[in-house]
């Protein structure tokens, strides 16, 4: 019983960082857009 809840946590903790990166990399590529963005204005 104990086994079958480590590998669950296991399991809820590794979707738990798959949903992290993916948030991560999508707001690293908003602010990426951000500055593309101001620096067009510049010009």
């Amino acid at each position: 019983m104990a086994e079958q809840s480590k590998e669950k946590q296991a399991n809820e903790q590794a979707k738990a960082q798959n949903l992290f990166a993916k948030w991560r990399k999508d707001e690293t590529l908003y602010s990426e857009d951000e500055k593309k963005e101001n620096t067009d204005k510049e010009k």
